[in-house]
């Protein structure tokens, strides 16, 4: 028999096989699109009834049985959650932490009336910066362990730097800090840099949505400094590795002293930002995109401090938007769910707040579901 006629007959048989074995499992074949050849498109006729049945819905930018099982969780989770907030657990217990986070997200009226005092404090120390060097310090103090280049590849940040920690490359017995560009409120640089009629129609919005935040927290000059935060951010976009060479972790192997910082990315403060940032112990941190990291200094080194003082506090409001008055959560969604992803309305409050409840005290939420909904065994 020829390759060709064996891999007909491969396909036949499994084909064959496939259908029976759904049969003998009482399997729902229905989201099968029979119709498709399985030899042309597979996935079309695997799938494809499902497909043509199923309609997205206005709160997803995307649908598919992970968001099925995701929908089925939340309904127990926030049952959990809310259970936890009723109860007389002892002040302190995770019980209490869980439900009073829960409550407070959904405490609607209370949130409007504190408007953006729970960022008082950060947008005060960002106001008093007052040279270079407190501006190392601002950014050092802000950074977080905020990305996963190697499990998720998540490489995103809008930080200006992100950290991962993980094994060292050449002795996996100790773990490093890694420390990877960052600073972009869009996805990647590819959106700042691509001229594409959607790239440049979703470039327009970004600005517009930066210009809104900043109206909406009443900040004098909203739209010229839009424009400047835009242009830096752009800046950003251009020093930036490509998202290709950032998934090349051959290329991520670049362990750097602290005091090699200074000369290899010139124009950050690298002692104050590694201070604040308390990592001022480490031996050697892992560079994983050098030039990106060294272009990322430069700008802070050579740009106006006005014009980063801006950038920081538009990152503080936008960062936070989802916690603030309806307007500014509005408004976020209006660019990252709708303009961005493609989702039509907003979540239900109660699933945003199971959201972020989870986010904040993930591994004590997971103890409730853990205990209600697995046997010992498991």
């Amino acid at each position: 028999m020829n390759k060709t006629r064996l891999g007909t007959s491969l396909k036949v048989g499994l084909l064959a096989g496939l259908l029976a074995a759904s049969a003998a499992a009482d399997l729902d074949v229905a989201g099968m699109d029979k119709a498709v050849n399985p030899g042309d498109d597979f996935y079309a006729f695997a799938n494809g009834g499902w497909l043509k049945a199923t309609a997205i819905p206005p709160d997803r930018s995307s649908y598919g049985v992970f968001t099925i099982l995701e929908e089925e969780v939340n309904k127990r989770t926030v049952g959990l959650i809310q259970e936890a907030g009723k109860s007389k657990s002892a002040d302190g217990s995770d019980a209490r932490k869980i439900g009073a986070y829960y409550n407070a997200y959904m405490n609607e009226e209370a949130i409007e009336r504190r408007g953006l005092t729970p960022l008082k404090a950060e947008l005060d120390g960002i106001r008093a910066i007052s040279d270079r060097k407190a501006l190392a310090r601002m950014l050092g103090g802000e950074l977080r362990a905020d990305v996963d280049p190697l499990n998720n590849t998540e490489l995103h940040t809008d930080r200006l730097f992100g950290l991962w920690v993980s094994p060292d490359f050449a002795n996996p017995d100790r773990n490093v800090p890694y420390l990877l560009q960052g600073g972009l409120g869009m996805p990647d640089r590819d959106y700042y840099r691509n001229s594409g009629a959607r790239d440049v129609e979703l470039q327009g919005k970004y600005r517009a949505h930066i210009a809104a935040v900043l109206r909406l927290a009443r900040v004098p000059g909203a739209d010229p400094k839009a424009a400047r935060i835009y242009s830096l951010e752009r800046a950003i976009a251009d020093v930036h590795v490509g998202r290709t060479d950032s998934e090349d972790v051959l290329k991520a192997n670049n362990p750097w002293l602290l005091r090699d910082f200074s000369g290899k990315a010139p124009g950050l403060d690298w002692a104050g930002f590694f201070e604040a940032a308390r990592l001022s112990g480490q031996p050697m941190i892992m560079v994983w995109q050098p030039s990106g990291i060294s272009g990322i200094a430069a700008l802070v080194g050579n740009r106006p401090l006005e014009v980063w003082k801006d950038y920081l506090t538009f990152h503080a409001i936008d960062r936070a938007s989802g916690l603030l008055p309806r307007a500014l959560a509005r408004e976020r969604f209006k660019f990252y769910g709708t303009a961005l992803t493609g989702a039509l309305r907003q979540r239900d409050r109660w699933k945003r707040a199971v959201e972020a409840t989870g986010g904040a005290l993930g591994d004590a939420v997971g103890k409730l579901y853990v205990e209600r909904y697995f046997p010992p065994r498991a």
